[in-house]
């Protein structure tokens, strides 16, 4: 009871220093401001004991601690909004906005009118991100520490806005490319996200930005737990990547840009301990690029190795996906996708070998898309044919797992040519079907109507279902989404008695649940299969 009393005395005592509304800039600060008055007053290793707190040092080393300051000889008044902090000419708040006026007669165009209010809210401090801590004494409110059960408040938006309303726009069109992106709606890019990806451990931390951010500073930690879903969900944002608090790495990423510590490596790479050809392949792009033993299914007494890119790329995939104009901001990289310049670099001869205008091709160099697509066209013609007792072999299943682990990667052929092509073309040699393409067993022919559970499943990126129809009639096999929306039909004409069997390619489709139905006369049936890029 004493120590309850105490601590309500001492929040109280504290309190008594604090206001209650939250809308005005106090300012970064430094670590000598009274404590309360400014950011740096308590979130400094001057003033903090808890090392996780001491944001100010980490954060006065980055370029949001020098924005104005690095570069005050040469902004102009327009430039001011977004190399301060607080900048509302709408609102009366203690925003830089207050402390300076346009003037076109003096250097540069404005003019600072209260120098100390200024020098408080100049560069993008804390409040930038956080929003307003104090009212207008200059004092931090309770609200803050959430003392009232409001401890909420300020905790930091993630929203890619909070970020694109100054990184945005022709002259930095970060938050327009981001858009464009996968990352932009790796939480709402279909139903199957919201109804499947966020209630699943091992997807969650890589499809939200909370969940991520956590994971980057403790992957043991946060590797399988849920922690931010619901309404509060935000895709994988600039925060997600980039540390506002830190520039310990290049462009302030939470991690590092080489070797296998590249921060793409955190979700586009399951590294896994063995091949397990029962299993569907997911995010294989930097086992691809490295070459990893556990890419795709290597057949005894072949040998396999790895082709340039394995060696070349210094920055990983950062090299040739946030490949950044050099000159003006017109292209900063940030939809993720792979420029042809990129490849340039390298290959200097790469305009006159490859029709760039062609976005089909153009990443066609010496015919190595062409090459691997055409092998993967063989390998899955061979896998059609498959019977019902075919997909059951390990033949079929290894055969299968290399196709797999080459369309999961997505680059066809191009992140490791001398690979990829070597396991398709293995499976190819390693595989021959018994069954045959149409009616499959003409000599036992069915009695009843039936559908097949499809083989593989879950499947990636194409799937067959087998059914049988005892009498001539009309068919149709229709693919729903999870919402019940329908996505393809399969099968939609008179066929007769037989066996038959119809294929699926979802390649273009998000992962996911997905269901299909039969309807021939008076049988009808719905069956559940998973898709699993």
């Amino acid at each position: 009871m004493k120590l309850k009393l105490v601590t309500i005395m001492f929040v109280l005592a504290i309190a008594a220093n604090f206001s209650f509304a939250q809308d005005f800039y106090l300012g970064t600060g430094t670590p000598s401001d009274p404590q309360g008055t400014s950011c740096a007053s308590c979130h400094s290793t001057v003033n903090n004991g808890i090392a996780k707190l001491t944001y100010y040092d980490s954060w006065k080393l980055t370029k949001h601690a020098q924005a104005y300051d690095s570069l005050s000889g040469i902004l102009s008044y327009r430039c001011l909004q977004c190399h301060t902090t607080g900048w509302d000419a709408s609102v009366t708040n203690g925003g830089a906005d207050e402390y300076v006026k346009a003037d076109t007669s003096a250097p540069h165009g404005y003019t600072i009118t209260n120098a100390t209010g200024f020098n408080r809210t100049k560069n993008v401090g804390c409040e930038d991100c956080h929003g307003p801590l104090g009212d207008s004494t200059g004092n931090l409110s309770v609200d803050h520490w959430g003392f009232f059960g409001n401890g909420t408040t300020n905790v930091p938006s993630v929203a890619a806005d909070v970020c694109g309303k100054c990184h945005s726009g022709s002259y930095h069109p970060y938050l327009d490319e981001w858009n464009l992106s996968k990352h932009a709606i790796s939480t709402s890019s279909s139903a199957t996200i919201t109804n499947v990806v966020l209630k699943n451990k091992s997807c969650v931390r890589c499809h939200v930005a909370q969940n991520f951010i956590l994971y980057m500073q403790n992957p043991a930690a946060y590797r399988d737990t849920i922690l931010v879903t619901g309404n509060n969900i935000q895709p994988l944002t600039c925060a997600a990547c980039h540390d506002p608090h830190s520039d310990a790495n290049p462009k302030q990423l939470r991690m590092s840009v080489t070797n296998k510590a590249v921060i793409c490596d955190a979700c586009h790479s399951v590294y896994l301990d063995s091949v397990n050809v029962n299993t569907a392949v997911h995010e294989d792009n930097g086992p691809a690029l490295d070459g990893a033993a556990t890419f795709g299914y290597r057949y005894p007494g072949q040998t396999y190795s790895n082709s340039a890119h394995t060696f070349a790329a210094t920055q990983r995939c950062i090299t040739c996906h946030v490949y950044a104009s050099t000159t003006g901001g017109t292209n900063t990289g940030h939809t993720f996708e792979p420029r042809v310049q990129a490849c340039a670099q390298c290959h200097s001869d790469y305009f006159t070998k490859v029709d760039t205008s062609n976005a089909a091709k153009r990443f066609d160099y010496d015919g190595v898309q062409t090459t691997t697509d055409s092998l993967m066209a063989v390998l899955q013609a061979k896998l059609n044919k498959a019977s019902h007792s075919d997909s059951a072999t390990a033949s079929f299943k290894e055969a299968n797992y290399n196709l797999d682990a080459v369309s999961g990667d997505g680059s066809h052929g191009v992140h490791n040519t001398r690979l990829e092509q070597k396991l398709l073309t293995d499976a190819i040699a390693n595989f021959t079907p018994t069954g045959t393409t149409g009616v499959k067993d003409v000599n036992n022919l069915p009695t009843t109507y039936s559908i097949s559970q499809n083989y593989p499943n879950p499947f990636n990126p194409t799937t067959t279902i087998d059914f049988t129809l005892p009498e001539a009639s009309n068919v149709k096999i229709t693919v729903y989404d999870a919402l019940g929306k329908q996505v393809t039909t399969l099968v939609n004409s008179f066929l007769n008695r037989g066996n038959y069997k119809a294929t699926w390619n979802a390649d273009s489709y998000s992962s996911g649940v997905y269901f299909y139905r039969i309807e021939a006369k008076n049988f009808l049936m719905v069956k559940k299969m998973v898709l699993l890029k």
